[in-house]
C-alpha cells in the first residue's frame, strides 16, 4: 500500500523541482538583461565628452584672439587739470585690448600734444577724445582776460578751472560780464590751499565781452560770484 503514496511523492518532487528550475531560469534571464543599461549610457557621456572638450577649445581660441588684438593706447602719466595744455611729458602708453573707439592710439601722440584738457584726467587714466578740446584756446569768438581779485571779492574756497562766474561790478553791484568761465585760478599766497592773499585769475569770455572786463579789473572795481562748479572748459 506504500507504493502509491511512494509514487505520489516522488511526483510532487518532481514538480516542485522544475518549478524552481523555472524561476532560477526567469532570473538568470533577467540578471542577463541587468548590464544593457550603462551601454545606453555609454554613447551620451562619450558625446558630453567631445562638447566639453570642443567648447575649452573655442573658449581658449577666443581668449587668445582677444589677447592678440591688443592695442597701444595714451594712459595718463599724472594727474592733468583742466584747462591745462597736453605735453608729451603727462602720458605714457599701455597695451588694452578694449574696443572704445574714442581710446588714443600710441600712434597719435603727436595729436595730443599741445591740445587742452577739458577735464580734470586723473594719473592712470586712459586718454580718450572727449577729454580733449578740439581747438586750442581762445577758440573763435572767445578771449582769455587775466583778473587779480582781492581777498573777499571771490568765494573763500577759492576758483578752479571750470567754474563759471559772473563779473560784479563792487561799487552798484551791475554784473559787467556774465557766464565767464575760469581757465586757470592761482592763490597769491603760492599755495593750492591758502587764498587769504587773493589771486589771479584767468578767465574765457566772450570777444565782445574782454575790453570791458579788461578795464573793470585794471580800476579795481570788481568781484566775481560763482554760478557753477567744474564744467568741462569751452562749455561755461
Amino acid at each position: 500500500m506504500s507504493q502509491p503514496q511512494d509514487g505520489r511523492v516522488a511526483r510532487r518532487r518532481d514538480r516542485d523541482a522544475r518549478g524552481s528550475l523555472s524561476t532560477r531560469a526567469r532570473r538568470t534571464r533577467t540578471a542577463s538583461r541587468l548590464p544593457s543599461a550603462p551601454r545606453e549610457r555609454r554613447p551620451l557621456l562619450a558625446a558630453l565628452a567631445v562638447l566639453l572638450i570642443v567648447g575649452g577649445a573655442l573658449l581658449a581660441g577666443l581668449l587668445a584672439t582677444r589677447a592678440d588684438h591688443r592695442v597701444e593706447v595714451l594712459v595718463a602719466a599724472h594727474t592733468v587739470r583742466a584747462g591745462e595744455v597736453i605735453t608729451d611729458e603727462d602720458f605714457v602708453s599701455t597695451p588694452v585690448s578694449s574696443t572704445l573707439g574714442t581710446l588714443i592710439q600710441a600712434t597719435q601722440a603727436e595729436q595730443v600734444v599741445g591740445r587742452t584738457a577739458r577735464v580734470e584726467i586723473a594719473e592712470g587714466q586712459l586718454l580718450d577724445t572727449s577729454q580733449l578740446l578740439d581747438t586750442s584756446l581762445p577758440g573763435t569768438g572767445t578771449q582769455v582776460v587775466g583778473v587779480s581779485l582781492e581777498s573777499g571779492r571771490f568765494p573763500a574756497g577759492g576758483l578752479t578751472a571750470g567754474d563759471v562766474v559772473d563779473v560784479v561790478d563792487v561799487n552798484d553791484g551791475a554784473v559787467k560780464v556774465g557766464g565767464a568761465q575760469v581757465l586757470t585760478a592761482v592763490p597769491n599766497s603760492g599755495s593750492n590751499n591758502d587764498w587769504t592773499s587773493g589771486c589771479v585769475l584767468s578767465l574765457i569770455v566772450s570777444s565782445t565781452d574782454a575790453p570791458t572786463l579788461a578795464a573793470a579789473s585794471a580800476s579795481g572795481s570788481i568781484a566775481v560770484v560763482l554760478t557753477a562748479s567744474g564744467q568741462p572748459i569751452g562749455e561755461g
